[in-house]
């Protein structure tokens, strides 16, 4: 049986798509080569929303859009960003759409929305888990699980958050 990491849970409460702005903001300055996020929540929660703010972050100049109808777009900024939004696959086209070869690639990021579709493909990854949750009006509930690796960077950005 393989040994599960140690995963650490940290909460932000967003009022406004400001702070969510702020959240992805705080985020891509701790983002380095070869990591990947996977967002998770239902529609309308803000995942394409937040990838987009991370993207302006990094200094993409053109900002990403949903990729439901291409199912990846790439983005050039301080890291790239492989942009992948799964809502429209199933598992049998994860050998298709290559996305095991951006996973872990040290020049950019790879954020998948809906990773669900993912499967087998994501053995052996540790990605930093943002989900999404709906708490009225414009507010939302983003919390993020982190593996061991991303532990202290993300404590770093909770600190930030409190201020």
């Amino acid at each position: 049986m393989a040994r599960s990491k140690a995963s650490s849970t940290f909460n932000f409460k967003s009022s406004c798509p400001a702070d969510t702005a702020r959240l992805a903001g705080l985020l891509s300055a701790a983002l380095k080569g070869g990591d990947a996020l996977f967002l998770e929540g239902p529609i309308g929660a803000g995942k394409t929303f937040f990838v987009r703010e991370l993207a302006a972050a990094l200094g993409v100049k053109k900002l990403p859009v949903s990729a439901s109808f291409n199912l990846m777009r790439a983005y050039k900024g301080r890291l790239k960003i492989y942009h992948f939004d799964l809502f429209r696959a199933g598992e049998a086209d994860m050998e298709n759409i290559g996305l095991d070869e951006y996973l872990g690639r040290e020049d950019g990021v790879t954020a998948v929305e809906w990773p669900g579709a993912g499967g087998e493909l994501f053995a052996g990854i540790e990605p930093l888990r943002i989900e999404f949750r709906l708490a009225g009006g414009d507010r939302r509930e983003i919390r993020v699980r982190a593996a061991e690796a991303f532990k202290a960077r993300l404590a770093g950005i909770e600190e930030k958050w409190k201020k």
